[in-house]
């Protein structure tokens, strides 16, 4: 059987495929919002309500992905704190720069308040609370009359629920779950007992257009099943047109989101271990972030001159790709290269702990690696 790890291996664990996947979904998360941000949130549900599955599947495969990779981050690591360190430092700058362009640059340019007033405004103030995942969307007097009135960037809803997705992974290490795959897919299938039990009990008659919060979780928690099963999972053709009928099935089936996730997960698995040639676009940053953290603001300032939704694309589309290649050249770029004294950190904390252990227990060290989030325990 050739597994998703053989397919891993043949690209030196380097796949150009979840390169082209994020920077398509960042895409793609601007094409759907161009409608919201043109003709309003009720007009565009009834125009994307029939392309339902692929709008479901944007943000789903989106945390999938992210479950995959983050974990052989997770397993790479000594211990949690190198591996939350670099989350921080993948997520936390860029957010910080974009939020305080927002309301230091954007919203001064298009508030409709004086600008004593506009920063003398409590909203004002709160808006910084994005940069630690408490979010608010408005800024004083900003984009009053869009067709999405009030909102900056509507994107930010899904930073919280990504932070938790390292929360929830960052409990699992050091409960050790994850690095037993057994006890990790038994963790997986009661999480899909309790979320179908939750369905029943708390649903809805009608499905949102897309999923909701706790089952992009579970597309991230997915992820990180694959990844730990991936010598044990085959990767063939087959079974990605299966998975993605599944999806399709279970998005146009009452109660059937709950499902999704599982099938969703192997999708991007078996998209994202492709290898095709790289291409400029991928070989010369990760510009997926960029995009999808200044995609709305942008889509925002474009909708004030109130243009067709497909004029808003491609208006707002080359402007957040050059944004987010400033965004990575000056911002996540340098940010990402502050590891070293993230992991000085971690060696000197892992030094101490032992010498603690070590003098404690009779001279028996403590592994202090292992019980954190070490990378050699992954079956």
């Amino acid at each position: 059987m050739f597994s998703l790890a053989d397919q891993l291996a043949l690209s030196r664990n380097r796949p150009a495929g979840f390169d082209y996947m994020r920077i398509a979904l960042a895409a793609a998360v601007v094409c759907q919002h161009s409608l919201d941000v043109t003709v309003g949130l009720d007009e565009t549900l009834e125009i994307l309500r029939p392309a339902r599955i692929g709008v479901a599947m944007i943000l789903a495969l989106f945390f999938a992905l992210s479950g995959f990779l983050v974990t052989g981050s997770l397993l790479r690591c000594k211990s949690l704190i190198s591996f939350l360190g670099l989350r921080i430092l993948r997520i936390g700058p860029a957010l910080a720069v974009e939020v305080a362009l927002s309301a230091i640059v954007i919203g001064p340019i298009f508030t409709e308040m004086p600008l004593a007033q506009y920063f003398a405004n409590p909203k004002f103030h709160s808006y910084f609370l994005n940069m630690v995942g408490d979010i608010h969307f408005q800024l004083p007097g900003v984009f009053l009359h869009s067709s999405l009135p009030d909102m900056v960037n509507g994107q930010l809803w899904t930073v919280p629920y990504e932070l938790w997705c390292y929360i929830i992974l960052a409990l699992l290490a050091a409960m050790t779950i994850c690095f037993s795959r057994v006890l990790y897919l038994g963790f997986l299938a009661a999480a899909q007992v309790g979320l179908i039990i939750y369905a029943i009990q708390h649903w809805g008659d009608s499905a949102d257009m897309l999923l909701r919060p706790h089952l992009l979780v579970f597309c991230f928690l997915s992820g990180v099943g694959f990844y730990l099963w991936r010598d044990k999972t085959p990767f063939n053709r087959s079974g990605f047109l299966s998975a993605l009928v599944l999806c399709a099935v279970f998005l146009i089936t009452p109660y059937g989101d709950m499902l999704a996730p599982v099938p969703a997960a192997y999708v991007v698995c078996y998209l994202g271990l492709l290898n095709p040639r790289r291409s400029w676009i991928v070989s010369s940053g990760d510009y997926s972030y960029g995009v999808f953290l200044y995609g709305f603001v942008v889509q925002q300032c474009v909708a004030t001159f109130d243009q067709h939704w497909s004029l808003n694309i491609l208006i707002s589309l080359p402007i957040s790709f050059a944004v987010a290649f400033v965004s990575w050249h000056l911002v996540e770029k340098r940010a990402l290269r502050l590891r070293g004294p993230v992991e000085t950190l971690e060696a000197a904390v892992l030094s101490r702990i032992s010498l603690l252990g070590f003098s404690r227990r009779s001279r028996e060290p403590v592994a202090l690696g292992a019980a954190l989030g070490g990378g050699g325990t992954s079956v």
